[in-house]
Parts: structure tokens; C-alpha cells; sequence
């Protein structure tokens, strides 16, 4: 039962997102929509410190990665991206972005389910305006499970960034809900602001929160 919960969680998921980059070429604004480019931009500068400065990473994850705005940016922090998401036409149009390009390889994957390849681990995951999409009663157990699969892809040392966009105090105490989860095991947050103000109602915030994954005791 639990496995065709996910295929139909996965089914309508794959298709509300379909639908939404039907619409055109950046279908969220994150080129052109003021909010959206702060928070791109204090994305990239909250993982280009690292909570120390002048970070660069040899392989870094990115949870949801859309049409690949943030991509771009992450790029130029890391030798090596792996960028995964649901909608293979957000992945079409993101492959298209980096033609010919080396470093940065894209996957059509549901994170409810995806591993990476064996011995593959990450010094740098990013998930960004993803973790509420699969934050859903029909898929339980397999959410809360993902936290614990994300630690365990990230390298000792390694870094979490977290950044979800919210509306008022009830959908902010959720996305600290995110944080705490991996805090509780065992990674300790450096770093988290917010990015205020935005969206088409103007309202919208963003938590960004930074983790990292204790190293191995000597």
C-alpha cells in the first residue's frame, strides 16, 4: 500500500508541476521577480561562506532544481553538481541552460524514493522551495524518512542549506519544522536569516537555514 501511495503521490505531483512550466520559460519569476533574486542571491551567498568564508565544494546536491536558476549559481561554487526534480520538461529546459557545459549533470528523480549511485556522498545539499511539495499526510512516513536519507548523503563536515518561502507564523513554525529535523540528528545549525518580503501578493518570506553535518571524532 505504501508504494502505490508514493507512484500516486508522484503521479499528481509530476503533474501540478507539468502544468505549471507549461505556462513558459521561468514560470516562478526567478529571473525577473525581485523577491525571487534576493533569494537566489542569499542563497548563493549563505553557501559561498559556509558559515567560514569562501567555501568551494567538490560535489554538491540540489533538491529541486527546477529550470535551474539556482543551478547557475551553484555552479560556480562546486567542481560538480547533481541537480534532481520531478518534471521532466523543468529538466529539459534546464539541460538546454547548460549545453555543453561540464560539471553539472541533471536527474529526473522523486527525492521520496531517489538514492544516489553507491559510495556517491556530498559535501553540500541544497534544497530550496521543495520539501513542502512532498509534505503530505498520503506519503508520511516516506517524508520524515528523507531527512534522515539526506544526512546520510552528506559527507562528515558537509553542509545543508535549507530555504523555504512561507506565509505568516503557522507555515514559518513548518519550515523550522525542516531545521529541526536534522538538527535532531545531529547536525548543528551555523547560520539562518530571512528573506523578507515578496511574491505576487508581496507577503511572501523565506527561511534560509545553513547545517552542517559533524565531522568524524579523531
Amino acid at each position: 500500500m505504501s508504494g502505490l501511495r508514493l507512484l500516486w503521490h508522484r503521479f499528481w505531483t509530476r503533474r501540478k508541476l507539468e502544468r505549471i512550466f507549461s505556462r513558459g520559460a521561468d514560470a516562478f519569476g526567478f529571473e525577473v521577480e525581485p523577491y525571487e533574486k534576493r533569494r537566489l542571491e542569499a542563497m548563493e551567498r549563505m553557501l559561498r561562506d559556509g558559515g567560514q568564508g569562501a567555501r568551494r565544494y567538490r560535489h554538491a546536491l540540489e533538491l529541486g532544481c527546477a529550470e535551474g536558476a539556482f543551478t547557475k549559481k551553484l555552479s560556480t561554487l562546486a567542481e560538480r553538481v547533481s541537480a534532481l526534480d520531478l518534471s521532466p520538461l523543468a529538466l529539459w529546459r534546464a539541460s538546454g541552460a547548460f549545453s555543453g557545459r561540464e560539471g553539472v549533470r541533471f536527474f529526473e528523480a522523486d527525492l521520496l524514493s531517489w538514492e544516489p549511485a553507491p559510495g556517491t556522498l556530498f559535501d553540500a545539499v541544497v534544497a530550496g522551495d521543495v520539501l513542502y511539495y512532498l509534505d503530505k499526510p498520503l506519503v508520511r512516513d516516506a517524508f520524515e524518512g528523507l531527512f534522515e536519507r539526506i544526512s546520510g548523503w552528506l559527507e562528515p563536515g558537509g553542509l545543508v542549506l535549507l530555504a523555504h518561502g512561507y506565509l505568516g507564523n503557522s507555515e514559518r513554525s513548518v519550515r523550522e519544522g525542516y531545521r529541526e529535523r536534522l538538527v535532531r540528528l545531529g547536525m548543528r545549525l551555523i547560520t539562518e536569516s530571512i528573506v523578507e518580503g515578496g511574491g505576487p501578493q508581496g507577503k511572501s518570506c523565506c527561511l534560509l537555514s545553513l547545517l552542517k553535518k559533524p565531522p568524524i571524532s579523531r
